[in-house]
């Protein structure tokens, strides 16, 4: 998962495009991210019925965040901002 911030302007549409450039080189044919922040994800656990169509990626599928367990909830916001610009 991305944070969204570091996407923003037209700095962060070039660290983006650098990424998917080094992807297409390295041959890479999927690449599947969420572009979210922990606030959000830590919101749509204390108020479920605001985030009903939050969708995440879960180790090989994609899920809505609500229906999860809060077990997996807390691995996904653990591993959640990955900040592109740090």
């Amino acid at each position: 998962m991305v944070s969204p911030t570091p996407l923003e302007g037209e700095k962060g549409f070039k660290i983006f495009s650098g990424y998917l450039d080094t992807w297409r080189m390295l041959g890479l044919d999927y690449v599947q991210f969420n572009v979210i922040d922990k606030e959000t994800l830590r919101k749509a656990q204390q108020e479920p019925e605001k985030f009903p169509n939050l969708l995440v990626r879960v180790v090989g599928y994609s899920a809505y965040f609500v229906e999860l367990n809060k077990e997996t909830q807390d691995s996904i916001i653990a591993r959640t901002q990955h900040a592109l610009n740090e």
